[in-house]
């Protein structure tokens, strides 16, 4: 017995959808949604090259085998130097030279601050060190439902690999008739996956233009006149991370190395934060064209979006808002609503 007619189901698949959406955050899913999606996007893409040599399964398969081979390789290399970072580098010479680096670095900036704020009365390097231990022991709680909370996103993470990988095998052998409310959730997952595309892919070319462009400034511009920016090298992987988010993340990163730059000198930040500044008014039409033409919004609509969904989630939702946005445009083009 049929319950549903057609235009019945395909309602149904837009609220079951929906659900999705608004459960995937509070049920702590959004880092297995990134892989799962990541992974199936991959396969698919490459897949769609390869089946033109050999047959679609052995392709998906071989591009699976090799995936699943990267990404253990890459996960094992980056815990054992997290071990050995932690086990040798910070109780040997190098711990001492970070330390070091940043003992100095909080002194200049200390000393800049002064000179242009008199009132200002910052604490001294050994209060600040008591302050942040009083801290950490008064927030021990958090810290180990933090560690925990990074274990499950690493678990589920996994898990959404996995899924992404099966469901890209399958995508072969998917039956030519379905019932409507098939055919209509099958639609809705497309429309998120061309939107998480559109988004993802996208962001990471920014960010990738991004670093290359700061690369260029922190290692090649500023040595040539003497000054080096410290933590350059971390300062590199956090602007490639935070350039993933954005608007917000650019906003982060550049925060981060004027302050950095004013730990060496006032001229050295103000530089840092006009170089910045020039490279992202240059890099609106390089957004313009890979994510506007994309999704068809401009910087406030996507801005707008990420400010809701970070009242309603968190920081969670300030990330996974311009694929939401993406996705709702999507529907409402094709519904033909706008």
């Amino acid at each position: 017995m049929k319950i549903l007619n057609d235009h019945q189901s395909i309602i149904a698949s837009y609220i079951l959808m929906s659900v999705f959406l608004i459960l995937l955050i509070p049920m702590h899913l959004l880092a297995c949604f990134f892989s799962g999606f990541v992974i199936y996007e991959i396969i698919s893409s490459l897949g769609n090259h390869l089946e033109k040599y050999i047959g679609g399964l052995r392709a998906r398969i071989s591009i699976s085998i090799v995936l699943s081979i990267i990404v253990v390789a890459f996960l094992a290399l980056a815990i054992s130097s997290l071990i050995s970072f932690v086990l040798v580098d910070l109780q040997g010479h190098k711990g001492a030279m970070i330390g070091q680096r940043v003992d100095v670095a909080l002194q200049t900036l200390q000393l800049e601050i002064v000179q242009y704020i008199p009132s200002f009365i910052p604490y001294s390097l050994p209060e600040i060190k008591d302050h942040l231990f009083s801290f950490l022991r008064e927030n021990m709680t958090t810290l180990k439902h933090t560690g925990t909370e990074l274990a499950h996103s690493f678990a589920t993470m996994v898990i959404g690999m996995i899924i992404g990988i099966l469901v890209s095998l399958n995508q072969l052998h998917e039956p030519k008739s379905q019932p409507m409310f098939l055919r209509a959730l099958i639609q809705r997952i497309d429309n998120l996956s061309i939107s998480f595309k559109n988004v993802v892919f996208a962001q990471v070319k920014i960010s990738t233009i991004n670093t290359i462009l700061f690369i260029v400034y922190a290692h090649v511009i500023l040595p040539l006149f003497d000054v080096h920016l410290p933590f350059a090298k971390t300062l590199t992987i956090l602007t490639f991370v935070f350039g993933l988010i954005p608007i917000m993340g650019n906003l982060v990163s550049n925060t981060l190395i004027t302050l950095s730059g004013l730990s060496i000198s006032v001229a050295v930040a103000v530089t840092s934060l006009s170089y910045l500044v020039i490279i992202h008014k240059l890099e609106y039409f390089i957004n313009a064209k890979i994510i506007g033409t994309k999704i068809r919004a401009k910087s406030w609509e996507v801005l707008l979006a990420m400010l809701i969904c970070e009242s309603i989630f968190g920081l969670a939702g300030l990330i996974i808002a311009p694929i939401f946005y993406a996705y709702l445009k999507l529907e409402l083009k094709e519904a033909e609503m706008i």
